[in-house]
């Protein structure tokens, strides 16, 4: 059977990776969180004491590392002079191919970056495959597009 202290160093690496890749601030502090139970893991302390640890560690973290790394963040867009955008919101202005008919008032598809996305158009009018489309917005994950 694996070591607790191993599924904790395991289990934090994972998180550190899923840091990194969309920069949550809740997976760094979990990822703390599983350092302070892999080190009382190390000490033969029983799984209680690696949970209560995973937690005050989780919290701590989140107490004293997650308004730093939010004032850097801030700071770093501030730098740039534009706000860091994530998620749906980093794909406004971006323009991309229609790549499957957007018929009048309905749903038709573009790419971005490889992945094909559900659109419809802002105006109600149709846009043909082909065309070249600016992402203005989106509803849940329906790209809202104006045609160029």
């Amino acid at each position: 059977m694996m070591e607790n202290w191993l599924i904790w160093l395991i289990v934090m690496a994972i998180l550190v990776i899923v840091e990194l890749l969309t920069s949550l601030i809740a997976t760094f502090c979990l990822a703390v969180g599983c350092l302070c139970a892999m080190m009382v893991s190390l000490v033969n302390l029983g799984l209680e004491a690696q949970l209560i640890a995973l937690i005050i560690g989780t919290i701590v973290s989140f107490a004293v590392f997650a308004p730093k790394i939010r004032r850097w963040q801030k700071s770093r867009e501030v730098a740039k002079g534009t706000p860091a955008l994530s998620n749906m919101d980093a794909l406004k202005g971006r323009v991309v191919d229609v790549i499957e008919d957007i018929p009048a008032n309905g749903v038709g598809r573009v790419k971005v970056d490889g992945d094909r996305w559900q659109a419809r158009s802002n105006d109600g009018c149709p846009i043909s495959q082909g065309a070249q489309v600016r992402i203005t917005g989106y509803d849940s994950i329906i790209l809202s597009v104006e045609r160029l």
